[in-house]
């Protein structure tokens, strides 16, 4: 009864620290479109406690505080980067603690493959009590796969910004499984992390029908061409884009024939502009005689799963509701 207390208690402060992160997080890369490490530095702290203190709750398994080493040094490399041999021999102690983590991770997830997982019957692993103590050594160690796949999504520009991934992988040590974290409503299905995910990317799908609304109201369709738009974008006078966190989707192109036109594309470019190459194109464009031109904002993805925080409270995982009201479940 205690423990289901104290496990209460780290559920509802992992609550209030997630809401708290994402709201600070959201509103500076809302307003600056980019959110410092230091600013990481600081909420991480409070996760890794609390995962601390939810262990030692839960279970006096050695192996499991090891395996959590392995799991905050490799997911540490994403701000304070991977230790070298040039800066170990520079004496960084920063460096030579990471390293010392990255040896008792390892230890701790071999003796725990060792402890826990079968070499006859692998497929045993599956089967286990939430609350054994193989049952809190696999919850944790299978936040590395997790930390691996957001980690992989940023370097195929899955996510396209630095300050998402590390947002990402805050919540994977915030909140490892859904033990502490209970939801108002529902169910649960997939990793918390996805499932903030997933609430954050609904956003998204509404945002094209509250463009082609806003679109249609400022009267932004004014030929055949602009429907393919302004599903995407949104017409800007060519005075206020330099000071906007937009991409310049119009440009203009030479044709065969040595005539001028202007070209809209339908995808931003792969390669942000620098100040002067976008000044050029603004410059090019007022040559036209045109006074705006479409752009597409740079929507922060934490500005959308900062909300999603509410909804996983309330709603818990996204899937398991797909599921339900297709009665899966």
């Amino acid at each position: 009864m205690v423990a289901d207390a104290s496990l209460a208690i780290l559920g509802w402060t992992r609550v209030a620290i997630l809401i708290g992160c994402f709201a600070g997080a959201a509103h500076l890369d809302n307003k600056q479109r980019s959110v410092p490490n230091s600013y990481w530095k600081v909420w991480i702290k409070s996760a890794v406690l609390l995962w601390l203190l939810e262990i030692a709750i839960r279970t006096d398994d050695w192996i499991t505080y090891c395996t959590m080493a392995a799991v905050l040094a490799y997911g540490s490399t994403s701000l304070i980067g991977t230790p070298t041999i040039t800066d170990l021999k520079r004496g960084s102690w920063v460096d030579w603690s990471v390293l010392l983590w990255y040896c008792i991770g390892m230890y701790g997830v071999i003796y725990g493959i060792m402890e826990y997982v079968p070499m006859d019957d692998f497929i045993s692993i599956l089967s286990f009590s939430e609350n054994s103590k193989k049952g809190i050594w696999l919850q944790t160690i299978l936040v590395i796969p997790i930390m691996f796949f957001i980690k992989m999504a940023w370097r195929l520009r899955l996510l396209h910004g630095g300050a998402d991934a590390k947002a990402l992988l805050l919540v994977a040590v915030l909140i490892p499984s859904w033990i502490t974290f209970t939801p108002v409503n529902g169910s649960t299905f997939m990793p918390p992390v996805f499932a903030l995910l997933v609430w954050g990317g609904l956003g998204f799908f509404l945002l094209p029908i509250s463009l082609i609304i806003h679109n249609i109201v400022d009267g932004n369709v004014k030929t055949f061409e602009d429907i393919s738009m302004i599903w995407h974008a949104t017409r800007m006078p060519l005075d206020e884009i330099s000071d906007n966190f937009v991409w310049l989707l119009d440009e203009v192109v030479i044709s065969p024939d040595g005539e001028p036109n202007i070209v809209s594309s339908l995808t931003p470019p792969k390669k942000t502009p620098s100040r002067q190459e976008l000044m050029i194109k603004i410059e090019e464009l007022r040559l036209m005689e045109v006074e705006d031109a479409w752009v597409t904002k740079k929507y922060p993805l934490l500005s959308y799963i900062f909300p999603g925080t509410i909804l996983l409270l309330f709603f818990g995982d996204p899937i398991w509701w797909i599921l339900h009201i297709a009665g899966l479940t």
